[in-house]
């Protein structure tokens, strides 16, 4: 997942391992929270898709159940379902007669669900639980890499345009100071007046005193990223 540009591409991947690994091969969907909402990602084809997102948009299902809870949720057997209203006629529509969905937890909360889907009932006892239950402690871990590194790039992101508004307008301040002949502070009143006057950032009227004087537009500072040192190779 991580050496993948795109996680719901990985997640796809899981989704067709997943049905690969369990018998008959049942109809796989992975459902996350996105943004206070809830969205399959991937799924093993559009079928599966289509009868996640059926429950879903009618609030109903283990998959929501499973989320709320933090708790795997199981239908054996629709025919025999009772919970959720309308759910279970509306699955054995489309030939849904067993049901499972795993959380995805991450320090004990459900970012997710693992849900699986089979056309024939009893199709998630003993012999499958082990292999959900394994492959969706594996996503969970991965997902929580995934997103750590999300936050990680964002943070660097930030830290690199907060360095570079700073870098234009320490320069913009150099050129004021000789000017103006004053001290930074009154250099920076002047850029913060100006500021407040254009209704404009401090760093847009930096750039203005730099292109005025330059001519041309400011360049972006560059950054060096840091790489992994090469292991030292000891001779035995």
């Amino acid at each position: 997942m991580l050496s993948t540009p795109n996680v719901e591409d990985s997640l796809r991947e899981i989704a067709d391992i997943t049905a690969r690994m369990l018998p008959d091969r049942p109809m796989v969907a992975v459902t996350l929270r996105r943004n206070g909402d809830t969205v399959t990602v991937a799924s093993t084809g559009p079928h599966a898709s289509l009868i996640d997102e059926l429950a879903r948009d009618h609030g109903l299902g283990p998959c929501l159940e499973a989320l709320h809870t933090a708790a795997p949720v199981a239908i054996p057997d629709m025919t025999d379902e009772r919970r959720w209203g309308a759910y279970p006629a509306r699955m054995l529509a489309r030939g849904i007669r067993s049901a499972h969905s795993q959380p995805l937890l991450i320090d004990g909360v459900a970012v997710g669900t693992l849900n699986v889907y089979s056309p024939h009932p009893n199709m998630f006892g003993a012999a499958a639980l082990p292999a959900i239950a394994l492959t969706s402690a594996h996503t969970a871990v991965l997902l929580a890499a995934a997103i750590q590194s999300a936050r990680q790039a964002a943070l660097t992101a930030q830290l690199q345009s907060a360095l570079a508004s700073r870098s234009l307008i320490d320069q913009a301040l150099g050129i004021t100071m000789a000017q103006r002949r004053c001290d930074r502070d009154a250099a920076f009143e002047v850029l913060r007046v100006a500021s407040q006057h254009e209704n404009i950032k401090i760093v847009a009227v930096a750039a203005g005193i730099i292109r005025a004087i330059t001519g041309n537009d400011p360049t972006p500072p560059h950054f060096n990223v840091p790489t992994r040192p090469t292991p030292i190779r000891r001779n035995s």
